[in-house]
C-alpha cells in the first residue's frame, strides 16, 4: 500500500493521539489508585529509587546489581498486584493498554507496518474516495444474472450471445482479475450502454481488492477532474495543491467511473492521459468504465491515450437493456 506524504502524517497523527490517550488514562487510573491505596504509591517509588541505584552501580561496572534490580522489580511488582486484586482491581490495571498489543499503537513492528496500520491505510483512503456506503450495497453477494436477458431476440451478434451468457462471462473475467491481482497487474475498461451495471460492477471489483487488503481509490469522472483542477498553473508546469492527487497515481487498484460524462478540454485529456500513463509505468492496475465505445472513445480523447487502452487494458462489453427498471 501505498500513501502520500500528506495522508502518512495523517495516520502517524492518529496513531500518536492513540497512544496519548492511553498514557492519559493510565495516569488518571494510578491517581485513582495511590489514593485508595497509598501502598501501591511507595512501592512505585521504592521501583523508581531501586531502578536509579542499581544504574549507577551498574555504571560502576557491577553487572550484578542489575540481576538484582531485576529480583527487585519482580518481586515489588507481584506485591503491587496483589493489593491491586485484593481492593478489587484487575492485576494489570496500572498497565498502559494499547488498542493494539502487537504494535502498541506505533504502527510498526520493527520496520514492518502492522496489520492495525494496514487497516487504518486502508479506512483512511476508502474514506476519502467516498466508496465506503458503495461497497456495503454493491458487491457480489447481491450480483443477480437474471436481470439480464436470455431471450434469443435479444442475441448480440457482434459477441455471438445473449446478455445473460454475456454477463456469465464478464463475471469470469472479473473473477480473474480479482484472483490474479497479485501478480498480473491487468486493467479493465468496462463499457456498454447507460444502466447495464457498469458501476455495480466496478464496486464489486473494489469491494473483493479491499477485502485483499490493498488500497482502492474511486472516482467518478466529474470528481476526479474537479480535484485535478485544483493545480495552480504556474510557468514551469501544475504545482499540486491537493494532498490525494498522489493517491490517484499510486493506489494499487484505481477505478475511474464513467469515463466521458465529464467536459473535455486540453486540460482533462491532458490529465487523464498523465494518470493512465504513470500508473502503466508503475505497474499498477486501473478499471475504466464507459457509456462510450471504442470508436467513441478514440474520437473523444484521440490516438495517443487510446493507443493506451488498446495496448494495455481489457475491453469488456456489457450488452442488453437497462436493468435498473428490473431491480
Amino acid at each position: 500500500m501505498k500513501l502520500s506524504n500528506y495522508q502518512y502524517d495523517v495516520l502517524m497523527q492518529q496513531f500518536d493521539n492513540k497512544r496519548i490517550r492511553a498514557r492519559f488514562e493510565l495516569d488518571r487510573r494510578m491517581e485513582e489508585v495511590y489514593s485508595k491505596i497509598p501502598e501501591i504509591k511507595e512501592i512505585d517509588d521504592s521501583v523508581a529509587s531501586v531502578s536509579v541505584s542499581a544504574g549507577r552501580s551498574a555504571l560502576m561496572g557491577d553487572d550484578s546489581a542489575l540481576k538484582e534490580l531485576e529480583n527487585t522489580i519482580k518481586e515489588l511488582t507481584r506485591k503491587k498486584e496483589e493489593l491491586l486484586v485484593s481492593a478489587g482491581y484487575p492485576s494489570d490495571y496500572l498497565t498502559e493498554k494499547h488498542e493494539c498489543s502487537k504494535c502498541g499503537d506505533t504502527g510498526f513492528i520493527g520496520s514492518e507496518p502492522c496489520e492495525c496500520f494496514k487497516a487504518a491505510e486502508t479506512r483512511l483512503l476508502l474514506k476519502e474516495s467516498d466508496m465506503k456506503d458503495m461497497i456495503v450495497k454493491e458487491n457480489f453477494s447481491s450480483f443477480n444474472e437474471e436481470l439480464y436477458s436470455d431471450n434469443i431476440e435479444d442475441y448480440d451478434r457482434e459477441l455471438r450471445c445473449t446478455p445473460r451468457e454475456n454477463i456469465r462471462s464478464v463475471r469470469e473475467k472479473i473473477n480473474a482479475f480479482i484472483q490474479n491481482f497479485d501478480t498480473e497487474h491487468k486493467n479493465l475498461l468496462i463499457y456498454g450502454n447507460t444502466g447495464l451495471g457498469k458501476t455495480f460492477l466496478s464496486n464489486c471489483i473494489a469491494c473483493e481488492i479491499l477485502k485483499a487488503k490493498h488500497t482502492v481509490m474511486y472516482y467518478t469522472t466529474f470528481a476526479l477532474f474537479d480535484m485535478l483542477s485544483k493545480y495552480i498553473k504556474l510557468e514551469n508546469g501544475y504545482k499540486d495543491y491537493s494532498p490525494y492527487r498522489d493517491s490517484v497515481v499510486t493506489c494499487e487498484l484505481l477505478i475511474i467511473d464513467d469515463l466521458g460524462s465529464e467536459l473535455t478540454n486540453s486540460f482533462t485529456e491532458t490529465q487523464l492521459y498523465s494518470i493512465v500513463n504513470e500508473r502503466l509505468i508503475k505497474g499498477l492496475s486501473t478499471v475504466i468504465s464507459s457509456n462510450l465505445s471504442p470508436r467513441m472513445l478514440h474520437e473523444r480523447y484521440g490516438e495517443r491515450l487510446f493507443s493506451r487502452f488498446m495496448k494495455d487494458y481489457e475491453f469488456i462489453k456489457l450488452i442488453g437493456s437497462d436493468i435498473r427498471t428490473k431491480i
